[in-house]
């Protein structure tokens, strides 16, 4: 995928998404192996990717399976699977000796953030956009872009970029008790859990009295977390229900979440649709997985052994409000049945009560009178929002629609499908004129530099990254932390698409943990030279001319000693080719005693971008003084390659 500078008005991004988690991940994906030409931008006000870090609760598994990824379903040989991440973080065969389809949740974020890393340059992370205008540019009769404004976090700065589409994807606000909660660290919702609520009850030997309420999977893992960990304390559970419940994932109902079944649920009537997501809705809220609820059971049943009693259940009960007190927060409750009020005293409580997902009308509150909405609910097609005339734009949302889409949409399942969706109608109402590609696939991510100055004859290219093989190797650790290494690089030319690259590292080197399975990229650097007015038969700028490729494609690591060693004499071979010239002895001692500290690594080449500032623009008498120039500053064994790039004989 290409990414562009902050869009203006003449020149704005095909999408940019406001968020940045599991969907518009997959959607940043899809964007890539669909059509990589389109310009997409991202925001996320986090400092990095962040997926319910609240219940990342040691132990706590996925409730689907790894190949139900962000991309498996849609493309399973794409490099963004849960399987390649596996591979690249050198886990994939024990994690197939767990025989485990439910990944941890830590694992699943790891995962995800390592995703998020091929995409690091498309993210502006620690930014949050808090405004999203219509633009209508002169002489148009309609609003075809958005304007977005978007504050950094950390200093205030604000950015302004436009769009012809926007993806909506910042998740839904927490949803707490009408009647209001009291601020401060012993009441919190559930999101927050982890990263607050256990720091402030610190004494893990004290009896605490703890309210939860909620009665689905965050609810009883958060009941079961604090079982755990205060043993000397009790906890509330405030259920809406009689009692817990088991959710319904058998087989046969979970094929209501495959893709062609969430198309059919988005064709049937309101009326229908409505019926279906209540006679479903035990898939997925207010329930708990089964085999979680038996070890639940368990630690009330070893309790009762004990003579105890930690878990106190409330059923049936509606928590209206958390009040602070002298004492600590009082849970105001009413009973269900018989109307009864009752205030339970705790001194923490954590509300596990779901999301409220609708539009931040301080955020598109200038775009509310454009889209067309049934009651509280958006209008939606392809998951974008049904507008007047008036907007030409394309709004889109992720998650928002569960009422037209089923309860699919606010779950990881579809997100491969719906990722695809969304890309195919933006490239469909915003068309681009197919890119023009050489011999070699170009990357023509950016207008710099000029088409002119772009080289595609490949033995060109092959030549420079041959002769001038020392060359800088850059990885993206995070989103503004790039690694830099000078590192030798010899080409094989007879494997893969384009060639393959052979390197070796430290092994205490960085970038040794950023290259299997990782996106890198690599820099020639062929000879240049200052280029003065008295050089050349014209009145031109003093310049300069360079030589320069650029090569992008995916490592991977050398596990075989013996492609190491091939690799390491490749390089002796090459580059000093004489027949009389130094050989690497695979058996020499010296050898052995410092493999073990070097890694041996292959980038296989997917683009070439040849950056050849040779003075184009002039006449060929004024490029042959330019020739020469350039010539007369590089070492004499490189005359060959020069009047090769140049395409002039230089000397008779």
């Amino acid at each position: 995928m290409r990414a562009a500078e902050l869009g203006t008005e003449e020149n704005p991004y095909d999408l940019i998404g406001v968020g940045f988690g599991p969907s518009n991940l997959a959607l940043a994906i899809a964007a890539e192996e669909l059509d990589s030409e389109r310009t997409c931008l991202f925001f996320e006000r986090s400092p990095q990717l962040q997926w319910h870090p609240g219940m990342l609760i040691d132990g706590s598994r996925m409730q689907i399976s790894f190949l139900k990824d962000l991309v498996s379903l849609r493309n399973p040989a794409s490099p963004y699977t849960f399987l390649q991440y596996t591979k690249a973080k050198n886990r994939l065969e024990q994690f197939v000796n767990l025989s485990e389809f439910r990944p941890t949740r830590l694992e699943y974020q790891d995962y995800l953030r390592w995703v998020a890393e091929f995409f690091a340059g498309q993210v502006r992370y620690r930014t949050e956009v808090t405004k999203v205008s219509p633009v209508r540019r002169p002489g148009e009769d309609v609003h075809r872009l958005f304007r977005l404004e978007a504050r950094d976090v950390m200093t205030g700065q604000t950015t302004v970029c436009h769009a012809a589409n926007v993806v909506h994807a910042a998740g839904g606000r927490p949803r707490l008790p009408h009647g209001g909660v009291c601020a401060g660290p012993a009441v919190i919702h559930s999101s927050d859990f982890l990263p607050n609520f256990p720091d402030h009850f610190a004494d893990r030997s004290r009896h605490y009295e703890f309210g939860v309420a909620g009665d689905g999977q965050s609810a009883g893992e958060i009941a079961a977390y604090l079982m755990r960990r205060y043993p000397e304390s009790r906890v509330h559970l405030f259920l809406s229900g009689e009692a817990l419940r088991a959710t319904d994932n058998n087989p046969f109902v979970n094929e209501q979440f495959f893709e062609s079944n969430a198309n059919s649920f988005y064709g049937r009537n309101s009326s229908d649709r409505a019926a279906l997501r209540a006679e479903l809705r035990n898939t997925n809220y207010g329930v708990v997985e089964s085999g979680f609820l038996d070890d639940l059971y368990r630690m009330v049943y070893d309790d009762e052994v004990r003579g105890t009693r930690r878990l106190i259940i409330h059923p049936a009960t509606r928590v209206t409000a958390v009040r602070d007190s002298d004492t600590g927060p009082q849970v105001a409750i009413v009973d269900r049945r018989s109307g009864a009020h009752e205030e339970i005293p705790c001194d923490g409580v954590v509300l596990a009560t779901g999301y409220i997902r609708a539009l931040d009308e301080a955020m598109f509150g200038e775009l509310m009178s454009f889209l067309k909405t049934e009651g509280d609910e958006l209008v939606l097609s392809d998951y974008r929002v049904c507008t007047t005339a008036e907007l030409a734009g394309g709004l889109y949302v992720q998650g928002y629609g569960e009422h037209l889409f089923g309860l699919g949409d606010t779950l990881l399942s579809l997100l491969p499908f719906r990722s695809r969706q969304i890309f195919t109608d933006i490239c469909k109402q915003t068309p681009q004129p197919a890119p023009t590609r050489g011999p070699v696939e170009v990357s023509k991510a950016s207008a710099y530099p000029p088409p002119h100055y772009l080289e595609t004859d490949p033995e060109k290219l092959y030549a420079v990254m041959e002769r001038f093989n020392f060359a800088t190797l850059i990885s993206a650790r995070a989103a503004e932390e790039t690694v830099v290494t000078h590192v030798p690089l010899t080409l094989d030319r007879s494997r893969g698409e384009h060639g393959v690259l052979f390197g070796h590292l430290d092994r205490a080197n960085l970038h040794v943990q950023l290259i299997d399975g990782h996106q890198l990229t690599v820099l020639f650097h062929g000879p240049n030279t200052y280029l003065p007015p008295y050089a050349l038969d014209t009145s031109a700028l003093p310049t300069w001319n360079s030589i320069n490729v650029h090569v992008s494609g995916r490592g991977r690591l050398l596990d075989d000693r013996g492609a190491l060693l091939t690799g390491l004499a490749g390089i002796c071979e090459k580059s000093d080719p004489g027949p009389d010239s130094y050989r690497l002895d695979p058996d020499n001692p010296r050898i052995h005693q410092i493999i073990d500290y070097i890694v041996g690594f292959e980038i296989e080449i997917h683009t070439l971008v040849g950056r050849f500032k040779l003075s184009q623009e002039l006449d060929d008498g004024n490029r042959r003084l330019a020739a020469n120039t350039l010539l007369a500053t590089a070492q004499r064994d490189e005359s060959e390659l020069i009047e090769k790039v140049f395409g002039l004989k230089i000397h008779a």
